[in-house]
This record gives structure tokens, sequence and C-alpha cells, in this order.
């Protein structure tokens, strides 16, 4: 078995007594040693690359965000708003499709538990939008329906 590059550094280190006068040539066999170290770390990189391929590794379906699904995620339809959890992600001819309805993963987003903020920021739109007008006994009862069961739980 030949010796190994750290080995090799072990072993040179004796000879750099800098009180020595005779320390010719060790710049050039340094220089040689971390020229293998790189070539070694260069080959190690290439194998570690060729390992994870994409020819052996299927990548995972994303979301609107880029984020990446896994089954069990809560989702949520962008188009709709329905909120599921996913069941089932299939990789078909024409790409990934997620649960037995086929979702399109480019039209789903991970859901996130609305806060009070976001409540708050929803009427907000709403009543800039509205202008106030429109059913607003009916828009209230809901918002504050909403900031209730935030307060229940």
């Amino acid at each position: 078995m030949s010796e190994s590059i750290t080995d090799e550094l072990r072993g040179f280190a004796p000879h750099l007594d800098l009180g020595k006068v005779a320390l010719a040539g060790w710049k050039e066999a340094l220089l040689a040693i971390a020229d293998r170290i790189d070539a070694e770390h260069e080959r190690q990189l290439e194998v570690l690359y060729r390992d994870m391929s994409d020819a052996e590794y299927v990548k995972l379906p994303v979301d609107a965000n880029g984020e990446y699904i896994h089954i069990g995620d809560r989702m949520q339809v962008c188009d709709t708003g329905t909120v599921f959890n996913v069941t089932l992600l299939r990789l078909i001819n024409s790409g990934w499709v997620v649960n037995p309805v086929n979702f399109v993963p480019s039209n789903l987003r991970h859901y996130r538990e609305p806060t009070v903020e976001d409540v708050l920021r929803e009427f907000g739109d709403w009543y800039a939008h509205t202008k106030g007008g429109c059913d607003e006994d009916g828009i209230i009862a809901e918002y504050a329906a909403k900031l209730r069961l935030k307060e229940d739980e």
C-alpha cells in the first residue's frame, strides 16, 4: 500500500528545521505535495458528483415558491385556496402531479396557518377595495369569527 499524502507530509516535517542551512528543494517538495492533495481532492469530488448524478436520483417536485413538496406536507391550491395534505406524488410523462386529483405542483404552495396580522391585513385589503360598502355586517362578522377562533386556541 502506498504512503498517504498526510504521512508524506509528516515524514517531511522533521527535515524543515529552520536552523539548518541545507533546505535546498524544500519549497518544491512542499508544492509537489500540495499539488497531490489538490489532485486527490478533485478526484474525490468527481467520484462524489458521479455517484449523485441525476441518472440515479429524481428531484422532488417544487411548489409555486420553489419549495420541495413531500408526502405529508400541508398544501394550498393557489387558484381556489383549497387546503389538503399530500398523500401521493406521481411522476408521469408530462411531469409531477400531487395527490390522486393530479394537482400541478406549480399551482400549489405550502399552507401556513393565518396569523392575526394576516386576518387584519385581509380585512384591510377588503375594506380598501370596497370602500366599506357591500354587506359590511356580514364581512365584519366573518372576520370577527376568524379572530375569535384564534383566541380560542
